[in-house]
C-alpha cells in the first residue's frame, strides 16, 4: 500500500491499537434498586495480602448530593477497593462521582486510612469479593 490508501491503513492500525491498549473488562457484580456494579478485571493488583480493583455504580437515574458543601449530579461511580480475600473484609479508597457527560464533578482522592469493613453476605461487596478472588486463584 502506498500514497493516501497506506496512511489510512495505518492510522487505522494505529488507532486499533490505542483502543486495545485502553480496553478493559468490566464484569457485573451485582444490582440492587439503585444501580448495577462492575469490576474492571484488568486492573486487578496484589501488594502482599491486599487486592486492589476499579469498581464501578452504574446508577438507574441521575442523582445529586452534597460534597464539601456543593451541590453535585452524578450519574455513575468509579471506586479503588481493597480487598483481604482471606479475612474476607474490603474498604474503598478512592471514589469519583461522573457526571452525565463522563465528567468528575467530585473526587474524595485517595483516602489511604479508611477502617477495614466485614464483607456482607449477598451483597455486590461479596460478589466484588468472590469475582477478584477467583481470578487470582487462576493466575
Amino acid at each position: 500500500m502506498t500514497g493516501e490508501n497506506g496512511f489510512r491503513a495505518l492510522l487505522t492500525g494505529l488507532a486499533l491499537y490505542s483502543a486495545a491498549a485502553n480496553a478493559t473488562e468490566w464484569v457485573e457484580v451485582g444490582a440492587d434498586t439503585e444501580a448495577r456494579y462492575y469490576v474492571d478485571v484488568d486492573s486487578i493488583s496484589v501488594d502482599g495480602d491486599n487486592v486492589s480493583v476499579q469498581k464501578r455504580g452504574v446508577y438507574s437515574h441521575v442523582l445529586t448530593d452534597n460534597f464539601d458543601g456543593h451541590s453535585a449530579t452524578f450519574r455513575e461511580s468509579v471506586g479503588t477497593i481493597e480487598l483481604d480475600c482471606a479475612r474476607r473484609i474490603n474498604r474503598v479508597t478512592r471514589i469519583d462521582m461522573i457526571g452525565e457527560n463522563g465528567e468528575v464533578v467530585w473526587s474524595s482522592g485517595p483516602m489511604k486510612k479508611r477502617m477495614w469493613e466485614k464483607v456482607r453476605p449477598n451483597s455486590h461487596a461479596e460478589s466484588t469479593l468472590e469475582v477478584v478472588c477467583g481470578r487470582l486463584k487462576r493466575i
